[in-house]
């Protein structure tokens, strides 16, 4: 039988944005003790794929929009609805709630690839290329040790994120839900944007982003590397 690194009613348990961020932390470093947990916390293994893809995210977006607050509760939820949690706000009389779905802006399969690799070699390169030969169960994946030029990977971070909101375009969402988009913001700060020229991050939204089809109340991005966070008011299409 597979460990059980984490369960249901662990995940989904309402915590303040503090309690949420130093549960995660210290769960990650408990599951990765061993080297059985580290590898499936690499490969993201059952539900803790979860904790990278949603509580993550989450545990920032608590962090930049509450601060140390003991009035907000964010709860997890897992399941087929269209969230991903419940932002309980008892700020209010009465406690408001709110909801929020999270998205990814990655390499898809090949975010996998990475994470293997990390883990069989304890290194691995972010942003060389991802090369597969072969084809099922007898594909070949090597990352060689090539560094792809800066300007090269803030554009594919760019066209990642602008994936990651298409792909949540014209589907209905719970009024009041929130979309948080998760991106790799080791790179792509507002400073590199600005050293390379390229127009800034409320410009790349304004432009790439906000003109979608998105039927949220709000719109956050929230940066893996904790550089970058932004929030943005989504105006309704007519």
């Amino acid at each position: 039988m597979a460990t059980e690194y984490i369960i249901k009613d662990e995940i989904e348990k309402e915590r303040t944005p503090s309690e949420l961020q130093s549960w995660l932390s210290q769960k990650v470093e408990n599951i990765c003790s061993t080297q059985e947990g580290l590898k499936a916390f690499r490969l993201q293994k059952g539900l803790l794929k979860k904790l990278t893809e949603e509580i993550s995210p989450l545990a920032k977006f608590g962090e930049h929009k509450f601060g140390n607050t003991n009035q907000v509760l964010l709860k997890p939820v897992m399941g087929n609805q269209r969230y991903d949690a419940i932002v309980i706000d008892k700020r209010t009389e009465p406690a408001t709630e709110t909801y929020i779905e999270v998205t990814q802006a990655h390499e898809g399969k090949n975010d996998y690839w990475r994470r293997r690799e990390l883990f069989n070699k304890s290194y691995s390169f972010a942003k060389a290329p991802v090369i597969k030969t072969g084809k099922g169960k007898n594909i070949q994946v090597s990352i060689p040790p090539e560094a792809t030029p800066v300007e090269e990977g803030v554009e594919n971070e760019l066209k990642r994120i602008v994936v990651a909101a298409e792909k949540k375009a014209r589907r209905d969402y719970p009024t009041n839900t929130s979309l948080i988009i998760s991106f790799d913001d080791a790179e792509l700060s507002e400073k590199r944007l600005e050293e390379l020229s390229y127009p800034t991050i409320d410009d790349f939204v304004k432009k790439e982003l906000l003109p979608l089809d998105l039927r949220f109340s709000h719109l956050y991005l929230a940066g893996k590397a904790n550089k970058v966070f932004r929030e943005y008011l989504i105006t309704k299409h007519d």
